[in-house]
């Protein structure tokens, strides 16, 4: 099969065949159909993110079908849309134990990262990281879910906010388009802060009560509170 690899920083990266993965116990094999990109794609290119894994196919953000399973899933699987989450922590660390997996220091994948990732025809995971998709969406609508949008989550669940509340979103992109929709979902009001007009009015039209431009630095503050 086809994948995007990564062989090292400084480096471009190249589509090369690889052989197909075949799924072992616990696991399933997803067929991509769709595969975002993430700026950290970009650290990897440019050598400011080196793991000092390599080479590795890329790509942390796949949505796609199951099409095989291994011993001990059921087969009924098989056939699922589903997302892929590319953390796979050890399972038994207090951070595993917490939902934290992002935190645990003997991660058995990470899927783009440190082992292959979604850059490619089939990516196999243990079949708790394949999460159904509902029919209504898309594969190309929810490939950047598992990195953009649950970072989103995480952030709003780190900050505690609650409904009613007013939450400044500072940077609104992939992961700020998607936290001013999770907040306005929550019942917040939002100001969206950016130096970009035609991110802030993209904001404006997901929901956010008022943007700020962020260009003066020394007036984002007075923005807010206005």
């Amino acid at each position: 099969m086809q994948a995007v690899r990564y062989t090292g920083p400084n480096k471009p990266f190249t589509l090369e065949s690889v052989p197909k993965p075949s799924p072992q116990e616990g696991e399933v094999l997803v067929e991509v159909r769709a595969a975002a990109l993430c700026h950290t794609e970009l650290h990897f290119a440019d050598g400011t993110l080196n793991l000092g894994v390599q080479p590795i196919t890329m790509g942390h953000e796949a949505a796609g079908v199951i099409v095989e399973v291994g011993g001990g899933v059921d087969s009924a699987r098989i056939g699922e849309r589903v997302i892929v989450y590319y953390y796979v922590g050890c399972g038994s660390c207090r951070w595993c134990q917490k939902g934290e997996e992002q935190l645990c220091s003997t991660l058995k994948a990470e899927f783009g990262f440190i082992s292959d990732g979604g850059l490619a025809r089939f990516l196999v995971a243990p079949q708790r990281n394949a999460v159904v998709l509902p029919e209504a969406l898309s594969f190309e609508s929810a490939a950047p879910i598992g990195c953009g949008v649950t970072t989103a989550v995480h952030a709003a669940r780190l900050a505690q906010v609650e409904a009613g509340e007013w939450a400044a979103v500072y940077g609104v992109n992939g992961v700020g388009f998607g936290l001013v929709q999770l907040l306005k979902h929550r019942g917040l009001r939002v100001v969206a802060v950016s130096r970009s007009e035609r991110r802030r009015t993209e904001a404006a039209r997901l929901g956010a009560d008022a943007v700020v431009d962020s260009t003066d630095a020394g007036t984002v503050a007075a923005g807010v509170r206005a």
